[in-house]
């Protein structure tokens, strides 16, 4: 067999994953409380939180207009824009729109019941109902806590506000059902409904406290705008859905539909602006014409009651009806050039023409209604540019200049309208007087009843051609259809969208495993012990000369005959890896090829613990052996075999007994031991001196092996002095307790050759299932007061050590 191979020295830098995994393992415990704890945790914030749900309507916006001035320009051959998705967008999402669909729910209060540890929302099963009359000072929202007594006859009642200067408010009142009370805020009642008695009466009552919140309108509409979401299902469909979360999906699914309905509601009405103000003006004429008729009638049946002309001649009769003709023609022109002057009027006070239509007024010019069409278009586009702009973008100035000029030309245009009626109608009138001429000639009364009847006819024609435009707009205000048809009534999603169960369980045991995963992360980034053999040999390049498994017993020799002990095979282990290292060393002349040497780097990591056994495992391997104490500072070896420690070492050092004499039997076969003696008050020099190498050459010639019990090689000079004599000096390294900054000085010792020959045990592994584990704990101790004091055993003190590294 050849000389022990130095362990391979790794890089400090790399991660051990399999000293991370074996660490994880070991403490499955703190895995399984912390994802318990995260399970808890996880299940009271599902449980403890509102449920959120998504409610959604889809609108079709139809890309061209489909009303009757559509269709005339279609038939020119004018088509118009297609709508501007983004500005029905923009539209839909407006305070107008929000705060009008608001206004005609009944949403100003907010009723939640008291469950305990939760609340929740009511809506439309509440069992009370707040009516109030706010006073002019009231906020814009507070809050109203209600808790009623046993037999729910009374309830006090906590109102709880904040004043503009950012004061809290709080009134505490005992009020009846039904009965009006008044605070600082106004005037209230509190109005039982039909599910009063199942929420409140009786020993299944649900809760007997009840929070009612108020928001005023601005408020509310500043709520829901945030939680409305407008947008297109697909790039190239003119398909808009409307989504919005709210907690109870009964009030999310209203207030969809309200936003629908008035969206809907205010396009039609836009489209019928000019029909209905068309309509006012032509009801107003005919209220007006309908007095001068029957002041007329009046007349002339005053003539023929006087006169005794009941009818005019046949001649009369004749040029009357070319008068009539002639006067209706003007009549219709007089019609149109009012109407005219109406349109020239409205235009020019900047009222909406959007969808506007003269052709229900009797105005067929194509041009006209080309740029009706152009300049809604752009005022529109301008409106939907200012709900994303300020009014000095460059973008508006160009629109308002496109307005001014498309706005001159439509002026343009209907003063030129207004010329050309105005032409035909100085026309009529040469053709009138002519009539009139040869009217004049007839007798007088017949001429009186003549121009009686005649501007009778005049203001019945009128009058007709009024009813008849007003049929006409009436026909048209009736038959307008939005541009905008639902396509998917709103409704709501049948579980809620906050919180996902499965991902907050999920999310809990993440953080269950996260915690403790960070933990063992970060104890194995701070933590410089040596926790197996991995961490050994990225320690050090010293040879490796074996493995002592943890023993739990309280006895310290745990090396006996006739014994298979993990432990025990492991000193047998050492016992021969020991002999063969000797053997096959070149030593140094003068040193004992018998003397072992075992030292450690501080106290407590078992280096008197591994000098007996090992001792005592070469004295039941047939070889006659002593384990001497030299730790002169921290005598242990007489506690160990339970001897007295009044001579030993140090007196025998001193001269002060005889060897002989000081030597002690074990009942161990072939084991002898030499305690270490009471403390001398200078250690170093009793072992510096010839004593020392005197005492080790007599026992060497008596004994095969001399195992030495040194101190600990980082705290005092004694081992290296010790190791000088020594064959071989084996350090100790105890799994859990040794520092990998410990081993600093060893490799030092051993690179500069300062000792001879140097060897490692890792002792106090603790043996798993998953080979040497890393473990910690272990029955014994040493009694230095700079080292580690025994360890505490129990399950109890292992989670204090847990947290104590």
């Amino acid at each position: 067999m050849s000389e022990l191979t130095p362990l391979p020295e790794s890089s400090n830098d790399e991660l051990n994953f399999s000293k991370l995994i074996h660490i994880a393992i070991e403490r499955w415990w703190l895995f399984a409380f912390s994802i318990a704890i995260g399970g808890v945790l996880s299940y009271a914030y599902a449980w403890y939180t509102h449920p959120i749900f998504e409610m959604s309507t889809s609108m079709l916006v139809e890309d061209e207009g489909n009303d009757i001035s559509q269709s005339i320009l279609d038939e020119v051959g004018m088509g118009g824009k297609k709508r501007n998705i983004e500005n029905e967008i923009a539209i839909l999402t407006s305070r107008s729109v929000i705060a009008k669909a608001i206004s005609s729910l009944d949403l100003s209060v907010n009723y939640k019941v008291d469950l305990g540890l939760r609340t929740r929302d009511l809506y439309m099963d509440t069992p009370i109902k707040l009516q109030s009359h706010l006073a002019p000072t009231a906020p814009s929202t507070f809050i109203l806590l209600l808790s009623f007594d046993d037999n729910a006859k009374t309830a006090v009642a906590t109102t709880t506000w904040v004043s503009e200067a950012g004061i809290e408010h709080e009134t505490i009142q005992s009020i009846e059902l039904e009965v009006p009370f008044s605070n600082q805020l106004g005037d209230f009642t509190l109005s039982k409904t039909k599910s009063f008695d199942r929420f409140v009466l009786g020993d299944s009552a649900i809760s007997k406290a009840y929070e009612l919140r108020y928001y005023d309108l601005d408020k509310l509409t500043t709520n829901y705008l945030s939680l409305l979401n407008v947008s297109e299902i697909r790039e190239k469909a003119s398909i808009l859905r409307l989504e919005l979360e709210d907690r109870v999906p009964q009030r999310g699914v209203d207030i969809l539909d309200a936003i629908v309905k008035v969206h809907i509601q205010n396009n039609i009405e836009k489209k019928n602006q000019l029909a209905s103000n068309s309509l006012h003006f032509i009801e107003n004429q005919l209220e007006l014409i309908s007095t001068d008729l029957s002041h007329l009638e009046s007349e002339i049946k005053n003539i023929k009651t006087t006169s005794g002309i009941s009818d005019v001649s046949t001649e009369a009769g004749f040029f009357l009806q070319q008068v009539g003709t002639l006067d209706h023609s003007i009549s219709e022109l007089d019609v149109k050039l009012s109407i005219v002057g109406y349109l020239e009027k409205y235009i020019t006070n900047n009222n909406d023409l959007t969808n506007a239509s003269p052709t229900s007024l009797g105005i067929d010019d194509p041009l006209l209604q080309k740029l009706i069409f152009e300049l809604s278009e752009l005022v529109t586009e301008r409106e939907g540019m200012l709900r994303f702009t300020k009014v000095d973008n460059p973008t508006i100035d160009r629109l308002d200049t496109k307005i001014k000029s498309t706005k001159k030309a439509l002026l343009d245009n209907i003063a030129s309208i207004k010329q050309g009626l105005e032409t035909s109608k100085k026309e009529l009138k040469k053709q009138l007087i002519k009539v009139e001429d040869k009217v004049r000639t007839m007798p007088q009364a017949e001429f009186e009843l003549l121009a009686l009847q005649r501007q009778y006819s005049i203001k019945e024609s009128i009058y007709l051609l009024l009813l008849e435009k007003k049929s006409e707009n009436s026909i048209l205000l009736a038959s307008t259809v939005s541009d905008n048809v639902i396509v998917d009534k709103a409704r709501s999603t049948e579980t809620p969208i906050r919180p996902t169960k499965a991902i907050i369980y999920l999310l809990g045991i993440i953080g269950g495993l996260s915690f403790p995963s960070i933990y063992i992360l970060f104890l194995l980034i701070v933590d410089n012990r040596i926790n197996g053999l991995d961490d050994l040999k990225r320690a050090t390049t010293i040879p490796f000369l074996g493995i002592v498994p943890h023993h739990s017993e309280s006895d310290y020799v745990v090396v006996e005959g006739n014994t298979n002990s993990a432990i025990s095979e492991a000193f047998r282990s050492l016992r021969t890896n020991l002999t063969f290292l000797i053997n096959e060393k070149n030593l140094a002349n003068g040193v004992s090829p018998k003397v072992i040497q075992l030292t450690s780097a501080i106290g407590s990591e078992g280096k008197s613990f591994c000098s007996i056994n090992l001792a005592a495992s070469l004295g039941l391997g047939g070889y006659r052996t002593i384990v001497v104490g030299l730790d002169l500072r921290k005598p242990k070896l007489a506690e160990y075999f339970h001897l007295s420690n009044s001579q030993g070492t140090s007196t025998v050092l001193a001269g002060h007994a005889v060897l002989s004499e000081t030597i002690v039997p074990t009942k161990i076969q072939n084991l002898d031991v030499l305690v270490a003696g009471p403390i001398p008050p200078n250690p170093a020099e009793l072992l510096m001196s010839d004593s020392l190498k005197d005492l080790l050459d007599t026992l060497s010639e008596k004994y095969d092996y001399v195992v030495l019990d040194s101190p600990p090689i980082s705290l005092v000079t004694d081992s290296l002095i010790i190791s000088k004599l020594a064959a071989t000096t084996i350090y100790v390294v105890r799994q859990d307790v040794s520092r990998t900054v410990s081993m600093s000085y060893i490799n030092d010792l051993y690179r500069s050759q300062k000792i001879k020959s140097v060897s490692m045990i890792l002792n106090d592994v603790k043996m798993s299932r998953f080979g040497y584990g890393y473990g910690y704990g272990y029955g014994y101790g040493y009694g230095y007061g700079y080292g580690r004091e025994e360890e505490e055993k129990g399950l109890l003190n292992s989670v204090k050590n847990l947290f104590k590294k």
